[in-house]
């Protein structure tokens, strides 16, 4: 049997307490036993009925179950080891600027989480300002906002955009980062993929970002004819921050470039995300 100690209970855990143990058996209370079964809580009792993973059998078990023949393994709660998607706050500090974004993974899932490409892009544009700088900005999907509020506090016009059900979460994540910082310019607005974009909605527009919007392949249609609208006139940049998990991303991009010139600008080796420079052909 596993105890599990902690303030809460994750399921990023089960790999920590589903471990192989072999040779205990037959062992007699004694005062340590008495002391794990007399404080621990019963939610925080985890059963193991077989040693061996492929059976490993995860179930909640009141402490009073205990017997004098059971083998204890405590496993002591550490934070560091739960999922970064899975953290309730994350905090970031880019372009001088310190972000502190809250997750919703439960409630409102990917567009309420931070992920590796909206911070490797970040990075990217703290180290190439130029870029972005002065100019207009528009991000697609942005979840959080990570990417487009780094681009906001090096001196872009931003606008942030998402569909309708993720607004709220994109919204005040924004403004809590933004209220004192009054030389930013940024907003947040709905951009539904779905939907006809007249080219003229977006005229002004200089560069648009992309953070791990490449991953859901129904959506793939509808981003190309998103990103043919937001780059008409052929001078718009763009840039994705992506990682190519499945052959399906890869065939987006060969479909991509029938109409965009692709260039690998940056990659992240050690979390296997490149950022792409697109312009249109």
């Amino acid at each position: 049997m596993f105890i599990v100690i902690g303030r809460r209970k994750y399921n990023s855990l089960v790999w920590s307490i589903c471990l192989l143990v072999t040779g205990f058996s037959n062992l007699k209370a004694d005062e340590n036993l008495g002391l794990c079964k007399n404080n621990l809580p019963a939610d925080h009792v985890l059963n193991v009925d077989s040693p061996s993973l492929a059976t490993c059998n995860l179930a909640l078990k009141n402490s009073e179950d205990m017997t004098t023949t059971t083998s204890l393994a405590v496993v002591l709660y550490d934070e560091d080891k739960i999922l970064p998607h899975e953290l309730t706050s994350r905090t970031f500090y880019l372009a001088d600027e310190k972000f502190v974004i809250e997750q919703n993974w439960q409630g409102v899932g990917v567009a309420a989480v931070v992920w590796d490409s909206a911070v490797v892009l970040g990075e990217y544009l703290q180290d190439h300002r130029h870029l972005i700088q002065g100019k207009k900005v528009l991000e697609l999907g942005a979840g959080t906002g990570l990417a487009g509020m780094v681009a906001a506090a090096l001196g872009a016009d931003v606008i942030v955009t998402e569909r309708e059900s993720a607004m709220p979460h994109l919204t005040s994540t924004v403004l809590a980062n933004s209220p004192n910082r009054k030389h930013w310019k940024i907003k947040a607005s709905v951009l539904d993929w779905t939907q006809p974009i007249h080219y003229k909605t977006y005229s002004d527009v200089d560069v648009v970002l992309g953070a791990d919007i490449i991953y859901i392949e129904e959506t793939f249609n509808d981003l190309l004819k998103v990103l043919m609208s937001l780059t008409y006139n052929r001078i718009v940049q763009v840039l994705l921050s992506c990682k190519i998990r499945y052959d399906r991303d890869r065939n987006f991009l060969k479909m991509m470039e029938e109409h965009f010139s692709i260039n690998e600008i940056y990659e992240d080796h050690s979390r296997h995300i490149k950022i792409l420079s697109l312009q249109r052909l």
